[in-house]
């Protein structure tokens, strides 16, 4: 993994202090902002623009379900990126590595993953209201059930579990094998929650025996 980039700093640093200076050799700073990376900031603002454009001349009820849409595959592409990310890092056997995607999908499931389910849920009920549509059909009650059971798989086993995994960590150390046995059992409860995920938004689209 290396060193972290404060440490490396840390021992330039020193190292520069330590060695003689020559005149001339100090390596100018960067001043301004490349092309892209201007790109990199205004292309986002101006996306966000004309989707506001495109959906300022259309009905509420195909506002409603393009905020659902959008919704649902933050959820359920974040979720399926990670899983691929666990899986490269299983395929090659780096511990490491999978500690720290599971650092970082713990951050993302409370900042992205869970305002995104709930927007995904609250937009939803709208739609079946301004849409007409029965609660008692087959893919309503499906996505309800399935959103319910993934909602409480991740607030009530995912979350506890990462917690307690950080703590065997600065306890007993990355490598030890009861962290790996429980990294292990966290992914593979997440990996079956991103499936979950993908059949609720399959069942969404496809509405099977819609009645």
């Amino acid at each position: 993994m290396g060193f972290p980039l404060e440490a490396r700093l840390k021992i330039g640093f020193t190292v520069a202090m330590t060695q003689p200076t020559t005149a001339d050799t100090r390596v100018p700073a960067e001043t301004g902002r490349s092309f892209i990376q201007w790109v990199g900031i205004f292309g986002p603002i101006i996306g966000v623009a004309v989707a506001v454009v495109f959906l300022s001349n259309t009905s509420w009820y195909l506002v409603f379900k393009s905020i659902h849409v959008l919704a649902a595959i933050i959820w359920l592409g974040g979720g399926a990126i990670i899983a691929v990310l666990v899986w490269q890092a299983q395929r090659i056997k780096d511990n490491a590595q999978l500690l720290q995607i599971g650092k970082q999908a713990e951050w993302l499931s409370i900042r992205v993953f869970v305002p995104s389910s709930l927007i995904v849920l609250a937009v939803g009920f709208v739609l079946m209201h301004k849409g007409g549509f029965a609660y008692s059909s087959f893919w309503a009650l499906f996505g309800l059930i399935a959103w319910g059971v993934s909602f409480v798989v991740g607030a009530g086993f995912l979350g506890p579990e990462a917690g307690k995994l950080a703590k065997l960590i600065e306890t007993k150390g990355p490598e030890d094998p009861e962290v790996i046995a429980r990294l292990n059992r966290i992914i593979a409860v997440a990996r079956t929650d991103v499936f979950l995920i993908l059949l609720i938004a399959t069942d969404m689209v496809a509405k099977p025996f819609f009645s």
